[in-house]
């Protein structure tokens, strides 16, 4: 859309050099430049030439009365609609490229306040017998490109959807004060938008410096909490070993072999381990042995039958 203007602002240029450089200011050379200008198909945007002082002159109260509706009308052409042009009286009658221009230029406005077009209502807005007439027209303004839109005569009611609009209207210099204070308005607005997001940016990064310092002081306790709890568990455990070996006074083998000889019977002091090993707890005897003992049949592999037999052996401690 931005070459579009520039493409209407370059198309415009030979319009205005012939209005700043031609001494020439009669009211019929002004009527033709006007003419001529708004007749042009690449012309889209005015109000350059509308300033100049030779197309200005038209308002002088000398000028013919035949011609003084050419500023006017240049002035529509400028950022007037074609309803405005019927509705005003005493203009200029228009050629087909006139008529076909102020209709797209029209076209433009409606499409800028409107995204949603009917064709009922563009039908009567331009000024068009037909449908036909009408999808003509829009189908022009797509291709200039003034607007992108899509048609859609198959809806109910038949519509044009707009998309995008070319920046090629230009504004009126009476609206120029309201737009200045509009504009005014919406920075002061946009200065206290700006205000509100600095202070609420600042109160968020207070709070999160204040929960990352919540965070490591908290970090810091349970490290302390864990190292106390370490330590404690490490005095315990020495703690528990040195008592038990001062308490017996042995090492723990020796412990552990006074608590096997206690359980087997046998003594535990030097001589009684001597008597066990002097005395191995066997010893032969005959038939007739006094004391406790337990025979034993050393022929355990012979035959009960056999008329042998064999001495034993009488296991048990001596008398």
């Amino acid at each position: 859309m931005d070459q579009t203007h520039a493409r209407a602002l370059e198309a415009l240029q030979p319009f205005i050099h012939l209005a700043l450089s031609n001494s020439a200011t009669s009211p019929r050379f002004v009527a033709n430049l006007i003419t001529n200008a708004t007749s042009s198909p690449h012309t889209y945007v005015f109000a350059e030439l509308l300033e100049s002082p030779t197309i200005q002159s038209l308002s002088s109260p000398d000028t013919p009365a035949e011609y003084r509706g050419y500023l006017k009308l240049l002035e529509i052409f400028a950022w007037g609609t074609w309803q405005e042009y019927q509705a005003t009286p005493n203009l200029p009658k228009l050629s087909s490229e006139q008529s076909l221009k102020l209709r797209l230029l029209s076209l433009l406005s409606l499409a800028s306040t409107n995204t949603t077009l009917t064709y009922p209502a563009l039908t009567k807005a331009l000024s068009l017998p037909s449908t036909a007439d009408l999808e003509s027209l829009v189908t022009a303004a797509i291709y200039v490109p003034l607007i992108t839109a899509r048609l859609s005569p198959a809806s109910h009611p038949p519509t044009v959807n707009v998309t995008a609009v070319a920046p090629l209207r230009d504004v009126p210099s009476q609206s120029l004060p309201k737009m200045t204070s509009v504009l005014t308005e919406w920075e002061a607005r946009c200065g206290e938008v700006v205000t509100d997001l600095e202070t609420e940016i600042a109160r968020v990064k207070e709070n999160a410096a204040k929960r990352h310092a919540e965070e490591q002081e908290y970090e810091a306790l349970l490290s302390d909490a864990v190292k106390r709890r370490q330590a404690a568990a490490n005095s315990n455990l020495d703690g528990a070993t040195s008592g038990g070996s001062s308490r017996s006074g042995k090492p723990s083998s020796s412990r552990r072999m006074d608590s096997w000889r206690s359980a087997m019977g046998v003594g535990s002091n030097k001589r009684e381990a001597d008597d066990i090993a002097e005395d191995d707890g066997f010893f032969e005897s005959g038939e007739g042995g006094a004391g406790s003992r337990m025979d034993i049949d050393e022929g355990a592999g012979s035959s009960r039958g056999g008329s042998t037999r064999h001495p034993k052996r009488v296991v048990g401690r001596k008398p």
